[in-house]
């Protein structure tokens, strides 16, 4: 049903300007000006029309030069055309500027952040990449020593020398103690000073213990570190404000990370070799004493004939042998001992050196997310005009409903000051949190050695939202 059939019902009936007819369909003025510049009337509307009785038991539409059945046809057209696409851009056309002025908005206060709030601070990775030694590294030493008649065993490492716990190795208290002894210079404070220093007070003098300090840079350098075991090679990662200090960084920890893992993997041949060291002493002074003795006693025994002095020689002869055994023995242990310092020497093989990084790894891409955040606030502000829109024509039951339940919203909410039994729910929930706020230490104080400015401003808050509660809560009782 186009709006001229409706005008010339209407008039038929006496009802001629815009006004009367909204009055009589119970509407806005509005939505029956924008039915005219539409030129259709909603399918509802022809409903009412079709319930309306204006004169006996016969509908307004019975009058009309359209029957009922051509409006009733109509009709489904019109509910098609009400979602079609057309009148979809008819709506946005309509709330234009709303959409326009979201939209700016939001982009611009996204552009104010990112240039000048959103200040993160860059960080550079340097990485490098190392083939850890294994068991077939010592192959050419192993085949050399079993030419002269030494065997040397090829056991896979074990223990805190396994290639499978390198990664927890480095992430380890005694590699970080060892690391953050280190000095280190950087832009930021102009001088060497140590990893320690850097990641917790700087040039200021430490404010808190060494344990204290320690633990803080234990955890800011685990942050920064990272190995990650591959299957063919190993790729570490060091992450830190400027560049060459990440490049420094990545070296010394390689270097700290061979030393520690050889002080692991050598521990043993050394108290191995310090043992073997100390019996061949003994071993070669007993030596010399049972040679001194069978020395002595062929000397003193020029011809030995009688059976006694036979059996006497062979005892003497026979202890001889056992040392000489045992001195020949402990020499060739102390030899492989030495092959395996030597195998132990080369444990990590760099593939790529660490080298100063380019650009930051965080830098964020300032034109993707304010082309991101234009998109947002286009569908933000479109969300906005197809609910207004949907506010403003909808019909007078629709109207009546939101109207009724944005005052209900406010008067639930202003009820919120004046319910005793809110008020003492967060009195009592203030006052059994307390205790538990006034009693935090915080790591930097400086109020009474306990808090911190952070700690000061949070207290201060909950106790005055803690005091208020209990204001509204005695006003609340009083008047009830």
């Amino acid at each position: 049903m186009n709006f001229n059939e409706l005008e010339q019902l209407m008039s038929s009936r006496g009802v001629t300007s815009l006004a009367d007819i909204a009055r009589t369909l119970t509407t806005t003025p509005q939505a029956v000006s924008n039915w005219k510049s539409r030129d259709q009337v909603p399918h509802h509307i022809v409903a009412k029309l079709n319930q309306l009785q204006v004169t006996g038991d016969q509908p307004i539409i019975a009058s009309s030069r359209m029957p009922i059945t051509s409006f009733q046809s109509q009709t489904g057209i019109i509910e098609e055309d009400t979602i079609s696409f057309s009148n979809i851009l008819y709506v946005l056309a309509r709330q234009i500027k709303i959409i326009f002025v979201v939209t700016f908005s939001i982009f611009f206060l996204m552009f104010l952040y990112a240039q000048f709030i959103d200040e993160e601070e860059l960080l550079y990775i340097s990485s490098a990449k190392i083939l850890m030694s294994g068991p077939s590294s010592s192959r050419g030493l192993s085949g050399l020593a079993s030419q002269f008649g030494v065997n040397i065993s090829q056991p896979s490492p074990s223990g805190l020398s396994s290639v499978s716990l390198f990664p927890e190795l480095i992430k380890s208290r005694v590699f970080a103690e060892r690391i953050l002894k280190k000095l280190f210079f950087t832009e930021r404070f102009g001088q060497k000073l140590s990893l320690l220093a850097i990641l917790t007070h700087g040039l200021d003098p430490p404010k808190v213990g060494k344990d204290t300090l320690m633990y803080r840079a234990m955890k800011s350098f685990q942050g920064m570190v990272e190995l990650e075991v591959v299957s063919s090679y190993s790729l570490l990662e060091c992450e830190t404000f400027e560049p060459a200090f990440s490049r420094d960084l990545a070296n010394e920890v390689l270097f700290e990370f061979e030393q520690l893992n050889l002080t692991y993997r050598n521990r043993g041949v050394l108290d191995k070799r310090e043992f073997i060291l100390k019996r061949i002493s003994t071993v070669e002074d007993d030596l010399e004493n049972s040679e001194e003795t069978l020395k002595r006693f062929r000397e003193q025994n020029r011809q030995v004939s009688s059976p006694a002095l036979m059996l006497e020689e062979e005892r003497l002869m026979r202890d001889l042998d056992i040392l000489k055994g045992i001195y020949l023995t402990l020499k060739q242990q102390l030899e492989m001992t030495k092959i395996e310092e030597i195998q132990k020497t080369s444990i990590i093989q760099i593939l790529d050196y660490p080298q100063i990084p380019l650009e930051p790894n965080n830098r964020t891409n300032k034109i993707a997310f304010l082309l991101l955040t234009s998109i947002i606030g286009l569908g933000f502000g479109i969300l906005i005009a197809l609910l207004r829109e949907y506010i403003e024509h909808s019909n007078i039951d629709n109207r009546k409903r939101l109207r009724q339940g944005k005052r209900l919203l406010i008067k639930k909410i202003k009820s919120f000051y004046t319910d005793k039994r809110i008020a003492g729910v967060f009195c009592l929930l203030f006052a059994i949190g307390l205790p538990f706020f006034l009693s935090h230490n915080s790591e930097n104080p400086v109020l009474f050695d306990k808090y911190s400015i952070k700690a000061i401003i949070i207290n201060l808050f909950y106790i005055s939202i803690f005091i208020y509660s209990l204001v509204l809560y005695r006003m609340n009782s009083k008047t009830d």
